[in-house]
């Protein structure tokens, strides 16, 4: 009787196990004498062996004798109308889900705080760190240009002090031809200053540089006329591929501490670059300091890229009243005069 009801409860699962194949195989075949064997063998496979000990018996007299019979006799009989396949479905994935839950225990709450840490620090690795507005700065000077139509006065940016020279740049000077008039060759100077790197060795804009070209008889920037009326793109020969192409996507008027004005505007050109631009008049001279960066160097130093532009400084001079061709080829003395 003992041998029979543990027989009866293992077909019971087994048959729940492995649905209609323990009526199929209990109909056409024939056991050995080692089947229970074989139910034990299938129990540990399905995972419900460690609920249930089924003793190996010497045959399967047990068996043959009520197992099938109880079984069929302990399933409910079904209904004259089977369940919707909806029904059927929702029943086979709670089924699913509450071994799924059994199987897999929760994670401790120590796992919980190791995977949120993880993910914490994946984030901070991809998106670009933000820019701080109070880090320390090193202010850089432009070289300038002395004995020309203008005024030198001293220009100077105020760059992040994380920011280092790319090794094996320096700051270049070149300059360009606009007009010849009676004296001389009329030249547009730029002043451009080395690559820089930022602390993790990536190269933050194309060039920072500071044009300075004669405009003579004009005090500000405000003399150039409303803001809106330059077309910042061609009016100051900012070498950038395509930047005639290029739209405005934002301008500005900032004034100083020293009073000076400044005309700022951000360009868009097509190509996906940036360009910053700054322009003010002191001493008879327009002096422009423009910035190219690419779309990756923008993500990467946009923020410090404009804080650059804005702490841009040329300070108010007066026009020289000296005459001109003495500014340049300092040749009063040579006709009597001092």
């Amino acid at each position: 009787m003992m041998d029979e009801r543990l027989t009866e409860d293992a077909s019971r699962i087994f048959y729940k196990s492995s649905f209609r194949s323990w009526k199929t195989q209990t109909r056409r075949h024939t056991y050995p004498s080692d089947s229970t064997r074989r139910i034990a063998h299938a129990l540990r496979a399905a995972g419900t062996a460690r609920r249930f000990v089924v003793p190996l018996m010497s045959s399967s007299s047990a068996l043959a004798r009520g197992g099938v019979a109880r079984v069929a006799a302990a399933r409910p009989r079904r209904a004259s109308s089977r369940a919707p396949a909806s029904a059927r479905r929702a029943t086979t994935t709670s089924a699913i889900s509450k071994n799924d839950a059994d199987a897999a225990p929760p994670p401790s709450r120590r796992d919980v705080l190791l995977a949120a840490a993880a993910t914490a620090a994946t984030l901070a690795s991809s998106a670009p760190s933000p820019a701080r507005a109070d880090a320390p700065t090193s202010v850089v000077a432009f070289e300038g240009v002395a004995n020309e139509r203008w005024t030198k006065v001293p220009v100077a940016v105020s760059l992040p002090s994380a920011w280092q020279s790319r090794p094996g740049q320096r700051a270049k000077q070149t300059k360009f031809m606009m007009y010849t008039d009676t004296y001389g060759p009329n030249y547009r100077y730029t002043d451009a200053l080395p690559k820089f790197v930022d602390a993790d060795g990536g190269v933050v804009a194309d060039f920072i540089a500071c044009s300075v070209q004669s405009r003579g008889g004009q005090e500000s920037v405000t003399d150039l006329g409303p803001i809106g009326n330059v077309d910042a793109k061609v009016a100051f020969g900012v070498d950038v591929e395509d930047i005639a192409l290029a739209e405005t996507a934002g301008s500005n008027v900032r004034k100083d501490a020293g009073k000076q004005t400044y005309y700022e505007w951000d360009l868009d050109v097509p190509n996906g670059s940036k360009v910053l631009l700054s322009a003010c008049i002191s001493g008879g001279g327009l002096y422009v300091l423009s910035i190219a960066a690419s779309e990756a160097q923008w993500k990467r130093a946009g923020e410090e890229l404009k804080r650059t532009r804005a702490s841009f400084a040329v300070p108010v001079a007066a026009e020289s009243t000296t005459d001109i061709s003495n500014r340049i080829y300092n040749n009063a003395s040579a006709g009597g005069f001092k």
